[in-house]
C-alpha cells in the first residue's frame, strides 16, 4: 500500500461505522494485510504463502460449490444454457469434469474443506485486529473470487457468523462511492425484472435458443409484492424498457439469464426482431450500455448465477457488477456461482423482508444467511455465494 492509498482509506475509514477493513495484496509468495478501524488507525501484518501446501492463486476450485445446470437449478447462466435438464448424461459429465477437481487430487484442492485454508491464509494472521461487527474487505485481484462469508476458523465457525461483510474492490471505487453526494441517489421508486422472454437470438456468433426462466418470475413476483411494485416480466422485459427506467429507480433487481464470464445479463427482444435473428446489441444488457447510463440506484441485486465475475485487473474484477458502481450505484448484490432456485427463493425473500423493515443491506444480508442455515439451507453451496459489494445503503419503502 502505497502512502497516498495509505491515506485515502484512512480518510474513508473515518466516515464508517463501526466498521473495520482488511485491505489485501498478494505477492509471489507472501500476502500483505492493512487493518484500518474507523478512527483511520492502520496496523500491518504480513504472512508466507507456502505454494507446496496450497497455491493460492488457483481459485477457480470455488466452481466446485456450484450447482450442476438442471440439479434443482435451472441456470441462469448464458455460458451453459446448453446443458439445460435435458442434457445427456455425457454432456453433464464434461461440465463435471471440468468445473470439479479430479479424484486423484487432495481433497483440499476443492469444495468446502479449502475454505479452512482460504481462512489460515487470509484471516487468521489479522484477525486479532478486527474488532468491529462489520468488515470492509479489499480484496486483491484474484481474492476477489473467494467467497468470505464461508471462510471457516479453526473451530468450524464461518466468517459471516462473527461479522456482516462487505466488498469492495478496489481503493478507487470505494472512495468514488464515499464522495457522492448524499442526496444524489434516488430515494424511491425499484426496477424488478424477472425471466425475459429472449429465445432465438445471436449469441457469440452462434444461434442460440435462450431459454424462459420460470421461476425467475416467481422471484420477481415476490419481490414485486413486497415492495409494492410491478416487475418487468416476459416479453415485457426489453432492453428498451429497462434501459428507460434504470436512471430512475432506487432500487434495481434481475433475475434473468448472464454471461458467466462478465455478468451480461439476456433481455427480452423487441417485437419489431421478431422476422430477423436479433443480434447481442438488441437484447444484451452489456457494460458498455451500462457505462452510458447516470444511474441513482442505491443498490442493484444481480439474481444470475456467476454474476459476481469478470476479468482480473489491476483495480480489480471488471463486470457487470462494476459497471453499475462506475455509473453511480452505491452497492452491488451478487452471486459468485450457480446456486439452487428454491435456496434462491429462500434467501432472496428473507433478503427483502429485512430491508422492507429499515435494515440495512448489509445487515440484511447477514441475517438472510443466519436464517438460511437454521432452516434447512445450511449447505455452503446454498447461501454463502451472494455477496455485498460496495456501500452499505438502507432504504424507507414507506415513502
Amino acid at each position: 500500500m502505497t502512502r497516498n492509498h495509505k491515506v485515502g482509506i484512512e480518510n474513508i475509514m473515518k466516515k464508517e461505522k463501526n466498521c473495520t477493513c482488511l485491505y489485501l495484496a498478494l505477492a509471489t509468495e507472501e500476502l500483505f494485510l492493512w487493518v484500518v478501524n474507523d478512527r483511520g488507525v492502520v496496523l500491518f501484518r504480513q504472512t508466507k504463502v507456502d505454494e507446496n501446501t496450497f497455491d493460492i492463486s488457483n481459485l477457480d476450485n470455488i466452481r466446485t460449490l456450484s450447482i450442476l445446470p438442471g440439479e434443482c437449478c435451472e441456470d441462469r447462466s448464458l455460458n451453459e444454457m446448453e446443458l439445460a435438464p435435458k442434457s445427456s448424461q455425457e454432456e453433464r459429465q464434461i461440465y463435471r469434469s471440468r468445473s470439479q477437481p479430479s479424484q486423484d487430487q487432495d481433497e483440499s484442492q476443492g469444495g468446502e474443506p479449502i475454505l479452512s485454508l482460504y481462512y489460515k491464509l487470509i484471516v487468521a494472521p489479522a484477525v486479532d485486529l478486527l474488532k468491529e461487527p462489520e468488515i470492509i474487505i479489499v480484496p486483491d485481484r484474484s481474492l476477489y473470487k473467494v467467497p468470505f462469508a464461508a471462510l471457516t476458523d479453526e473451530s468450524g465457525k464461518y466468517l459471516s457468523e462473527r461479522f456482516r461483510i462487505r466488498i469492495a474492490p478496489s481503493l478507487t471505487t470505494l472512495k468514488l462511492i464515499h464522495d457522492s453526494p448524499l442526496d444524489y441517489h434516488s430515494q424511491t421508486g425499484a426496477l424488478i425484472v424477472g425471466d425475459p422472454e429472449v429465445g432465438k437470438v445471436r449469441y457469440k456468433g452462434k444461434r442460440t435458443n435462450i431459454s424462459r426462466l420460470p421461476l425467475a418470475g416467481k422471484e420477481a413476483e415476490m419481490i414485486g409484492r413486497l415492495l409494492g411494485v410491478q416487475p418487468l416480466l416476459g416479453e415485457q422485459a426489453t432492453k428498451q424498457a429497462v434501459l428507460e427506467r434504470l436512471n430512475s429507480a432506487s432500487l434495481l433487481h434481475f433475475a434473468a439469464h448472464g454471461d458467466s464470464d462478465t455478468g451480461e445479463i439476456a433481455l427480452a427482444v423487441n417485437h419489431t426482431t421478431a422476422n430477423r435473428l436479433p443480434q447481442e446489441e438488441e437484447y444484451l444488457l452489456k457494460m458498455s450500455d451500462i457505462s452510458k447510463v447516470q444511474l441513482r440506484a442505491k443498490l442493484v441485486v444481480l439474481s444470475c448465477c456467476h454474476s459476481g465475475r469478470g476479468q482480473i485487473r489491476a483495480e480489480g474484477v471488471v463486470g457487470i457488477a462494476r459497471a453499475f458502481l462506475g455509473s453511480g450505484a452505491r452497492s452491488v448484490l451478487v452471486a459468485l456461482w450457480a446456486i439452487a432456485d428454491d435456496a434462491t427463493e429462500q434467501f432472496m425473500n428473507r433478503f427483502y423482508e429485512y430491508l422492507v423493515r429499515g435494515e440495512s443491506a448489509s445487515e440484511s444480508l447477514h441475517q438472510a444467511m443466519k436464517w438460511m442455515r437454521a432452516n434447512g439451507y445450511s449447505d455452503v453451496r446454498q447461501w454463502a455465494p451472494f455477496m455485498l459489494i460496495g456501500d452499505n445503503v438502507t432504504f424507507d419503502f414507506g415513502e
